[in-house]
């Protein structure tokens, strides 16, 4: 009898102790931004907005616009985590473009003057796209994951 009021009695504060961890927990309909300051909140939709500008940007091969874009963001809206977060994809996404575009240019160049010179270009050309295809991935995948240990 004794053993069946200790299991019981377990499983009570089992419930307990489940029921009460799931009072703390937010619900996930929850806007997440319902917490934020308007300060933050103002800022956020202001640096939504030059996301999509430098986004559009990008479409158009205007990596410099762009770029130019993305840090007046930051330097203007410091409180706006969430696009700031975007904004690090959005700036792998225009270095790897400007990456590709050298390795083009680099590419033509090798085809008319095959030279030790110009296929370290080539070369160097390469590990970059490399790299920024990469660095995008990773960014991409820490987002996902919360992993910032950058």
């Amino acid at each position: 009898m004794k053993q069946i009021s200790h299991i019981l009695l377990s499983f009570v504060i089992g419930c307990i102790v489940l029921s009460s961890c799931s009072l703390f927990k937010k619900s996930s309909s929850e806007d997440p931004t319902e917490n934020y300051s308007n300060e933050r909140k103002r800022m956020e939709k202001d640096a939504q907005g030059r996301l999509l500008k430098a986004r559009k940007f990008l479409s158009q091969g205007k990596c410099k616009e762009a770029k130019e874009t993305i840090e007046q963001m930051r330097e203007s809206c410091p409180l706006a985590i969430d696009a700031r977060y975007k904004a690090i994809l959005l700036m792998d996404s225009v270095d790897l473009q400007q990456a590709q575009q050298e390795l083009q240019k680099a590419d033509m160049q090798l085809r008319q003057n095959p030279n030790n010179s110009v296929k370290e270009d080539f070369d160097e050309a390469c590990r970059k796209v490399q790299f920024y295809e990469r660095k995008l991935q990773y960014d991409a995948k820490s987002k996902t994951t919360g992993n910032d240990n950058n």
